[in-house]
C-alpha cells in the first residue's frame, strides 16, 4: 500500500513502544476504539467496553460478561472541585456469566487473536490446538455471541450459578446468586436452534463437543424473555455505514439466512434521529456511560437530521461584520509579526491550536473582504509559512516547531518522534506517539 512521502515522514529507527499484539489485520489498524485494550499486549486481559456490556477474558479460558447497575461515585474535596461535587465515577467490572470451554482450564494454553476489524467492532478468536471460539463483538450488541468450533462449551460465573433451566430446544434460563438472570441460546451454524440432543448440566457444561453458536443476554424484566427469544437467531457479524447529506444509514449483516430481524441497542441520540424504526419492548439497559440504551428492531437503521435551519446559517450571524472587521485587522497585524509564537509551540497539540486560531481569522477576512483581497492573502501566507515549518522544520524561521513525525507500518499511521521509542510516548505531546490524545 502507498505510504506518505518518506522525506517528510521517515520510517522510525526502532519499533513502536506499544506495538499491535496478536492481530491478523493487515495494513492500518484502529487505535481509539472500545476494544483498544485487546489490541496491545499489556491490555489483553483487561476489560473492553462495547456497551451496554463490559467484556473481559478470564481464566479458566472464558469470555466474561459484566454490566454494573450502580456506578461508584467519588466526590471531590476542598483541594479539588469541592466536597459537594462529583469528581469522577466508574463502573466496577463484575463478571456475571461467561462463555468458556470444558477442555481448556488456563488461558496460557490459548491465543486471543483479533481476526477482523471494522468501524463498529471486531471479531476476536480464542484459538487452541485445531479448535477455536470466535466472538463477534460490536458496540450496542444485545447478545454476546461465540462461534464454537470443536470445544465443549462451559458456562461460568464469578458468582455461584444457582439455576440452569431448560426452556425449549436451544434455549435455557441462567441465574446466579447475585440475582442476575441471563438467557442462554445454542444455535446451529446456519443460525437455527439446536435440537433436544444438546443439553446443559446444572454445572453449566454442555453434554458434547459443539460446533455452532452460543449466545448470552441479560434479562431485566419478565417481559424481556419473550423479546430476547424472538430475535435470538439473528446473529450480528458485520456492520456497514453509509452517509448522505442529513442521512446516516446503518446496514447490519447477520449470520446465515435467517429471516429474523436483528435486535440491537441504541443510545438516546440514535433514538432521536431514527426514521420509521420499530422499537422493541425490551427493558432499556443502563450502560456504564451515556445513559439508557433501548432495543431497536431491524436489519437497517435510518437516522435523519433536519438540515433546513443549518443550511440557512452563514459563517457569522447577520450584522456582525461591521463590529468584527476592525478587530480582525488588529489581530492580523499582531499575527503578521507574531505568528511564530502562536503556531510554533513545540508540540503538535498546542501548535494545532495556533493553526486553528489563525485559520479562523483567515475565514473571517475572506468573509469580510473576499478571497483575493490582500488581507485574506496575507493571512493565508502566514498559514503557508507555518505549514512549511512542519515538513521542513530545520529552516531558520522554524524554531519552536515540533521535532517531526514518523510513518510507522506496525499501526499504519503517522506518529510524533517525541517519545516514540519509549514510555514517553504515553505523555509526550499528550500521547501523540502512542496515537493518543489526553
Amino acid at each position: 500500500q502507498d505510504r506518505p512521502n518518506s522525506a517528510v515522514f521517515p520510517s522510525p529507527p526502532e519499533p513502536h513502544h506499544v506495538p499491535p499484539f496478536r492481530t491478523e489485520i493487515a495494513g492500518a489498524k484502529q487505535t481509539n476504539k472500545f476494544w483498544s485494550n485487546w489490541a496491545v499486549e499489556e491490555g489483553r486481559w483487561m476489560p473492553i467496553y462495547p456497551m451496554p456490556y463490559v467484556l473481559q477474558m478470564a481464566s479458566p479460558a472464558n469470555l466474561m460478561i459484566s454490566r454494573c447497575h450502580d456506578p461508584m461515585v467519588v466526590y471531590g474535596d476542598n483541594f479539588t472541585n469541592g466536597a459537594e461535587k462529583i469528581r469522577y465515577y466508574f463502573s466496577p467490572t463484575i463478571n456475571e456469566f461467561g462463555m468458556g470451554t470444558a477442555e481448556e482450564t488456563n488461558l496460557t494454553n490459548l491465543d486471543l487473536i483479533i481476526v477482523k476489524e471494522g468501524l463498529f467492532g471486531i471479531h476476536a478468536q480464542l484459538r487452541g490446538q485445531g479448535r477455536n471460539i470466535t466472538f463477534p463483538i460490536y458496540s450496542g450488541m444485545t447478545y454476546v455471541s461465540g462461534l464454537y468450533q470443536g470445544y465443549t462449551p462451559q458456562i461460568t460465573s464469578t458468582r455461584a450459578i444457582v439455576a440452569v433451566d431448560w426452556v425449549r430446544n436451544g434455549t435455557w434460563s441462567l441465574r446466579n446468586n447475585g440475582g442476575k438472570e441471563f438467557r442462554l441460546y445454542a444455535l446451529q451454524l446456519d443460525g437455527h436452534f439446536v435440537d433436544a440432543s444438546i443439553q446443559f448440566g446444572v454445572d453449566g457444561r454442555m453434554n458434547q463437543v459443539f460446533t455452532g453458536w452460543l449466545r448470552l443476554a441479560e434479562v431485566q424484566a419478565e417481559s424481556d424473555r419473550e423479546v430476547l427469544d424472538a430475535h435470538a437467531t439473528a446473529v450480528l457479524v458485520d456492520w456497514d455505514l453509509d452517509v448522505e447529506t442529513g442521512l446516516v444509514k446503518y446496514s447490519f449483516r447477520k449470520n446465515g439466512d435467517v429471516d429474523t430481524p436483528l435486535l440491537h441497542f441504541a443510545y438516546a441520540h440514535h433514538q432521536k434521529l431514527l426514521v420509521q424504526q420499530e422499537m422493541s419492548t425490551l427493558q432499556p439497559m443502563l450502560a456504564p456511560t451515556k445513559g439508557q440504551m433501548a432495543g431497536v428492531i431491524g436489519d437497517t437503521w435510518l437516522m435523519q437530521i433536519d438540515m433546513s435551519k443549518v443550511n440557512q446559517l452563514g459563517f457569522l450571524l447577520p450584522g456582525r461584520a461591521d463590529d468584527l472587521a476592525p478587530l480582525a485587522l488588529e489581530q492580523l497585524a499582531e499575527f503578521e509579526d507574531g505568528w511564530r509564537q502562536t503556531i510554533l509551540r513545540g508540540s503538535y497539540y498546542f501548535s494545532g491550536k495556533g493553526f486553528q486560531k489563525i485559520g479562523s481569522l483567515c475565514l473571517l477576512l475572506e468573509d469580510f473582504y473576499g478571497t483575493n483581497h490582500r488581507y485574506t492573502q496575507l493571512c493565508s501566507d502566514i498559514l503557508v509559512k507555518g505549514f512549511r515549518c512542519f515538513y521542513i522544520p530545520g529552516e531558520p524561521d522554524c524554531s519552536g516547531a515540533p521535532i517531526g513525525s514518523y510513518y510507522e507500518s506496525e499501526w499504519g499511521g503517522i506518529a510524533s518522534k517525541e517519545g516514540f521509542g519509549d514510555s514517553g510516548c504515553r505523555t509526550a505531546d499528550f500521547g501523540n506517539a502512542c496515537y493518543n490524545d489526553h
